[in-house]
């Protein structure tokens, strides 16, 4: 299934913004992780639609969609590389596509890495994702892609 909810959030925030919800809100993402792990063989998952279909039942789809909204996650989650989870805050229009902001979570070190994706923005490449280490294994990603 495809991605075709339009966004909810008319600019992404800020780096300083997500880093604070983090921070706030760390012990919901555990859990969100925890349920996504459980549900394998789920890949994405956001409030209109799940991939594969029908991978989890509505209760447990009623659950995501509580976190989601609790943690204004305008595009859900999915599967990210090896093991990898991202978390998707914002979705929105630009005039080469969509930009994407939001957090991944990543036992490896993915690149590029950038100290600002705030200021990098306007640089980044086309389908090209960016990161910024949080800690650990928590970074939070930008993506502009067609």
């Amino acid at each position: 299934m495809r991605v075709s909810e339009a966004p909810h959030s008319t600019h992404h925030q800020t780096d300083p913004q997500l880093l604070s919800a983090l921070q706030r809100q760390r012990a919901l993402y555990i859990q969100l992780m925890g349920m996504y792990r459980q549900d394998a063989p789920l890949f994405s998952i956001n409030p209109q639609f799940m991939d594969p279909e029908h991978a989890v039942d509505e209760g447990r789809w009623q659950q995501y969609q509580q976190l989601f909204s609790l943690l204004s996650l305008d595009g859900g989650m999915r599967g990210w590389g090896q093991g990898g989870i991202m978390f998707i805050r914002s979705i929105l229009p630009v005039a080469e596509g969509n930009s994407t902001k939001g957090y991944v979570y990543h036992p490896q070190n993915p690149l590029p890495i950038y100290a600002d994706l705030d200021k990098a923005a306007a640089q980044i490449p086309i389908n090209t994702v960016a990161y910024r280490k949080i800690d650990d294994d928590w970074y939070l990603f930008y993506l502009k892609s067609h």
